[in-house]
């Protein structure tokens, strides 16, 4: 959204050295000094090992028209500077104005899996009826989400918000910061669990999402997960609940497409994915919960799902009998939950196994043996670990 120098300075409170006129308009806002396009507004952002202003030089050079900085610099001939006690504050500030002003249905979506996918389905039934700006690319972290609430313009009339985290607090403060009307939680794995003691620690870091609704909001939870009931107890707000075992939102008669994709039934409606699998037909149902509480129904709903894509990052490889082999045993990229998981035995494999209530087998000959006899036609099976692990002949061995 464009603002005024007057308005940044009223946003963020801070005084101003030099450079233009109150009246001056600025569109972009950058974080990241590679990043600077002609005319932007550069914050810099000052951390425990990485400070902005030693990269002033660098978004001037980019052309920076104005600088948000916590003390004044000798570079910025002709150029505005902004001078604020804190520049995370003053982000997070003009950030809150833009939110304030435009005043857009905001939906915050978070979780341990599934954050992006379900992003895109919410965003893709919204745009059924709203103008909807969402997140893109990774902007889900603590500079990710102001950045995308700062790209508001006053005909967006829906935000929805992908909100990442490593460790309690961090989706509290995106929260804060956005104040959503609604809340979808995809499901509490353990991702990050370095950072906390147990699941349920987790489950609560996720649920500061949640914790954040004003009554008057939606709290969409899976009620599959084991975490539906803590998480119900944090929010204020009405919760409405999606799964295949249990939920309002109630999936059923799921079924793989022989060319991709997958089909589903909720509440005597047809639904087509392109995307395929169990785990991104249940992101649907969350993004439908979400859409019938906008205005959406779940007709129009399930009709814009049909055209949504996610890009696969991950390598995949079809077996003859139709299970799709996901081999991530070398790159140990992220990936998507999955119904059931088998962990190598090892020090740190009992571990990740006690953490994300997986199966123990003692070695790859096993794993293969337990994928063949749990993998059914439309299974995906994720293969992950580093490349010293071996994993990859796993890969090979099944897609023989």
């Amino acid at each position: 959204m464009k603002l005024t120098l007057l308005e940044l300075l009223e946003a963020t409170g801070g005084g101003e050295i030099g450079g233009t006129q109150v009246g001056n308009t600025f569109g972009t806002y950058h974080t990241d000094s590679r990043e600077v396009v002609p005319g932007g507004v550069f914050f810099a952002l000052k951390g425990a090992s990485m400070d902005g202003h030693r990269f002033i030089a660098d978004a001037l050079s980019r052309g920076a028209a104005a600088l948000v900085v916590q003390r004044r610099t000798e570079l910025s001939h002709g150029v505005v500077e902004i001078i604020v006690p804190n520049t995370w504050d003053a982000l997070y500030a003009v950030a809150r104005y833009v939110r304030e002003h435009v005043d857009p249905l905001v939906v915050g979506v978070t979780g341990s899996n599934g954050k992006t996918s379900t992003k895109e389905m919410v965003a893709a039934i919204l745009g059924r009826k709203y103008s909807v700006l969402r997140t893109t690319g990774n902007l889900n972290t603590e500079t990710g989400v102001p950045l995308t609430i700062l790209k508001l313009e006053p005909e967006h009339e829906a935000l929805v918000l992908e909100m990442g985290m490593q460790r309690a607090g961090d989706v509290g403060r995106l929260a804060q910061l956005a104040q959503p009307t609604v809340a979808v939680v995809t499901n509490i794995g353990s991702v990050h669990m370095e950072f906390f003691e147990s699941r349920e620690q987790l489950a609560r870091a996720k649920g500061e999402l949640v914790a954040e609704l004003p009554e008057s909001g939606l709290a969409v939870l899976n009620a599959d997960d084991p975490f539906f009931a803590l998480l119900s107890e944090m929010s204020t707000a009405p919760v409405r609940s999606f799964g295949f075992g249990a939920g309002d939102l109630l999936g059923e008669n799921y079924m793989a497409a022989d060319d991709g994709g997958c089909a589903f039934t909720v509440a005597d409606i047809s639904v087509h994915l392109a995307l395929e699998g169990r785990h991104q037909a249940r992101n649907a149902l969350a993004a439908l919960a979400v859409g019938e509480f906008a205005g959406v129904s779940l007709e129009q709903g399930g009709a814009a799902l049909a055209d949504v894509f996610v890009a696969h990052r991950l390598q995949e490889h079809k077996t003859a009998k139709g299970v799709v082999i996901v081999d991530d045993a070398y790159n140990r990229r992220a990936a998507e939950v999955f119904d059931a998981v088998a962990v190598l035995d090892s020090e740190l494999g009992s571990v990740l196994a006690d953490a994300a209530g997986a199966h123990l087998v003692p070695d790859r000959e096993a794993a293969v043996m337990w994928v063949k006899n749990n993998a059914r036609r439309g299974d995906s099976v994720l293969v992950k670990g580093s490349h010293s692990s071996g994993l990859d002949e796993v890969v090979k061995e099944l897609t023989r």
